[in-house]
């Protein structure tokens, strides 16, 4: 459907509509379904958050003072959530919750003994439910702002795309910087599409600044020239002479000050906190740059071969992976044939069931960015399935418009072959039909979604059932002196470990010797980071 149009129709995913409401019930009650897939979210992230929260967790070297390559900012919001959860749970019902976050019931035992804002393993999955509100609601924000400037079809379609994906599954509730950075992006190109780029490069700088992944500033290079293009361009009515030019300079030259006080203030507020922490003035981000772009450090962690990548889209997001990818080459040959041959008609747009002509460009920003991404990433040895979490909403935005261009193509060719028949299809038929051809990779996501909760979630349910045996056994034997430690050891699978909310007081994590010859984390002392 052309844009005009879509401007005058109120957007499905517009917050409190009801199917934003039905897709937000829908991922929080699922966020603990889906199993932890990368030890470095449990060591590098969830261990400081218990430290800060409870003063004890595991430490890795990253977080000491002599390399500081992780901020503490990013760990705070969480930290302040989790306080008032806990302080909400004084006054929720146990059971309810765990109905409602699909957890493993906890007994009757457990409930008398145990008050609820103790209970760590629920604080934790409340707190991963939190996480995917928050991806839920950029999500919404993006596909909103898709609906009501691009298309409702294309809305639509990625909306499909990014519930049924397995990718966002296991992406969505994860707290690693990576699912960060594909949250603050959903919210900078929301924005952007709504022409208010001041906040888009806003977010964007949070994503650079305070998450502590500064490698994501590529994905923002096209929000920052966009903006600067648009404040050249917007004074264009005015005559090309000294005053006009003056103007575009002064018009450009705002938004380079504004981007830069906004950085000031952000690295400003980054470096104060992470010198409470670290005791000492440090730059994480400088640090982290500084570490993986020399020397090859990241490589010490293992070296894939570019497969590895491709595997994972496949996995992750099979025939849909391959249509995002492919999908801003095919929009530039489309573009580029119908410029070169303008009196065929089979290059043309719709005849209004798509998006209009005029929006490609805005397609055109919102994919550039994957592509950049890729260039960089694919080629580095070190490879991680987490690298691929920030540029999962454009694969399924450029999923669709891969299908998009596909029928309109498809239309044109049949309108040429039977030109007195009526080819097009309405509106709702065309958006329906969509969902038809990408119900099938759908229904194999879904299933490797399950597939991921029903073989990979044993450690949560495990450990989970540990903490609360623990807890009903303590209750019914003589305490012990001096509330001694119990250590609760792992080896060759520490890495299954899913983080000490899992728990109880007075207990900790203790490694034995296994074939894993490398450092492992320890625990925090009293003085975190400053020591």
């Amino acid at each position: 459907m052309a844009s005009s149009t879509a401007k005058k129709t109120v957007s499905s995913y517009q917050i409190g509509s009801t199917l934003s409401i039905l897709y937000i019930a829908i991922r929080v009650s699922t966020a603990n379904l889906s199993p932890i897939t990368d030890c470095d979210e449990v060591f590098n992230y969830w261990e400081p958050l218990h430290f800060i929260l409870y003063g004890s967790g595991m430490q890795t070297w990253e977080y000491a003072p002599q390399y500081a390559l992780r901020t503490y900012v990013y760990l705070l919001p969480m930290a302040g959530l989790a306080k008032c959860l806990q302080f909400l749970l004084k006054f929720l019902p146990r059971q309810q919750l765990f109905n409602l976050l699909l957890l493993q019931s906890s007994t009757t035992t457990t409930q008398e003994i145990l008050p609820l804002d103790n209970d760590k393993p629920l604080l934790f999955a409340m707190l991963r439910s939190s996480l995917i509100l928050l991806s839920c609601y950029s999500e919404l924000s993006f596909l909103s702002s898709i609906h009501d400037t691009i298309s409702p079809t294309l809305a639509h379609w990625t909306a499909f795309c990014s519930f049924t994906t397995a990718g966002n599954f296991h992406a969505s509730p994860a707290l690693l910087p990576s699912s960060t950075v594909m949250i603050l992006w959903r919210l900078s190109a929301a924005n952007q599409l709504r022409g208010w780029d001041g906040y888009a490069i806003l977010w964007g700088l949070v994503a650079v600044l305070a998450v502590g992944w500064p490698f994501c500033a590529v994905l923002f290079v096209s929000t920052g020239l966009w903006a600067l293009w648009k404040a050249a361009v917007s004074s264009s009515s005015l005559e090309r002479n000294d005053d006009g030019v003056g103007m575009r300079c002064r018009l450009m030259g705002r938004v380079l000050i504004r981007t830069a006080l906004h950085a000031i203030v952000i690295q400003a507020i980054v470096m104060l906190i992470d010198y409470y922490y670290y005791g000492k003035i440090v730059s994480p981000i400088w640090n982290i740059f500084v570490y993986n772009a020399t020397a090859g450090g990241d490589e010490l962690y293992g070296v894939e071969p570019l497969s590895y990548y491709f595997k994972n889209l496949l996995l992750n997001f099979n025939f849909v992976g391959l249509l995002g990818i492919l999908s801003l080459p095919i929009l530039l040959g489309r573009k580029l044939l119908a410029s070169s041959f303008p009196r065929t008609t089979l290059f043309r747009r719709g005849d209004g069931h798509f998006s209009s002509g005029t929006s490609d460009s805005l397609k055109i920003l919102m994919l550039v960015p994957m592509h950049i991404w890729m260039a960089i990433v694919f080629p580095r040895p070190h490879k991680e399935e987490r690298f691929l979490f920030p540029i999962y909403p454009m694969l399924c935005f450029g999923a669709s418009i891969a299908l998009e261009e596909i029928m309109m193509m498809s239309m044109q060719v049949l309108s040429l072959v039977r030109p007195k028949s009526k080819v097009a299809p309405s509106p709702n038929k065309c958006m329906l039909l969509g969902l038809v051809l990408l119900s099938p990779f759908a229904v194999i996501s879904i299933s490797r979604s399950f597939a991921l909760h029903h073989y990979y979630s044993a450690p949560l349910d495990l450990y989970q059932h540990f903490y609360y045996h623990h807890i009903m056994s303590k209750d019914t034997t003589p305490k012990r002196e001096n509330d001694e430690v119990t250590y609760i050891c792992t080896a060759g699978e520490w890495y299954r470990f899913p983080s000490s909310f899992f728990l109880p007081p007075n207990t900790q994590l203790g490694f034995l010797k296994s074939s894993f010859s490398g450092q492992l984390p320890q625990p925090f002392t009293e003085f975190g980071s400053k020591k």
